[in-house]
């Protein structure tokens, strides 16, 4: 998943699975082939996804999520509990190499969505399999400042404890803080957060944290939901990679 450069674009198209709409995964093949063709090296996906599409994912990594959550619409996140649907066994059989889970830091679900971390990284590692962890602290009284260098730093050693190949979790403010962060030893992906208008602006914290140490980034609603998104993910190619200026 991650390259030989240490660097890895991850598109992420679960959403489906727990909100819509999502305007522009209507067609999940043709964004699949879009993003895969524009140069993503991995795409977590939902089981479905990857059972019924998977010629679309070409040479792109599938990460299947293993948990799920109730199901809004409007494009709402709310803080709610998430739960394993699928398991490592799964996986093998679909032949997947990465699988992933998510822990909300500060969130009344934490303590189950940890213990559910633990198992799965666990059983991962008994079937030669990467385990990615998200896990991203969540505005609340343990973690007023959810992307303070601190609470960053705090999920990403967490992940390593709980035996994640690969983190996760936001991106912090400043983004050059995600050296904090890295020092757990593990590879460190950041999220793509909240849709924005200010590309430049994203792609400039991209390529800061990525000199910082970052390994990469996974980006759902600011690539699928892009005017272009083919065009977006070249970018965040150029960006996380260092290929050029972008």
């Amino acid at each position: 998943m991650i390259g030989a450069d240490g660097r890895v674009v991850i598109v992420a198209i679960d959403h489906a699975l727990y909100s819509w709409p999502c305007p522009g995964l209507e067609d999940r093949s043709r964004m699949l082939r879009t993003v895969v063709d524009a140069g993503a090296d991995a795409v977590i996906a939902s089981y479905g996804t990857i059972r019924d599409r998977r010629e679309d994912f070409g040479a792109a990594a599938p990460i299947l999520k293993l948990d799920l959550t109730t199901v809004t619409l409007g494009g709402s996140y709310p803080v709610t509990e998430y739960v394993l649907a699928w398991t490592v066994d799964d996986a093998v059989r679909l032949g997947v190499t990465d699988v992933l889970t998510y822990v909300q830091l500060g969130a009344d679900s934490e303590l189950a969505a940890l213990r559910a971390a633990g198992a799965v990284a666990a059983a991962a590692d008994r079937e030669g399999i990467r385990y990615v962890c998200e896990i991203m602290p969540v505005e609340s009284p343990r973690f007023p400042d959810p992307t303070a260098p601190d609470a960053i730093a705090a999920a990403t050693r967490t992940g390593a404890e709980l035996g994640a190949h690969v983190v996760k979790t936001s991106m912090p403010s400043p983004p050059s803080a995600v050296d904090r962060a890295v020092a757990a030893g593990v590879p460190v992906v950041l999220a793509g957060g909240d849709p924005t208008s200010d590309r430049e602006g994203f792609l400039a914290a991209i390529r800061t944290s990525c000199d910082a140490g970052a390994a990469g980034v996974a980006v759902g609603r600011n690539v699928w939901g892009a005017p272009d998104p083919g065009e977006m993910v070249r970018l965040l190619v150029r960006a996380v990679h260092a290929e050029a200026p972008v």
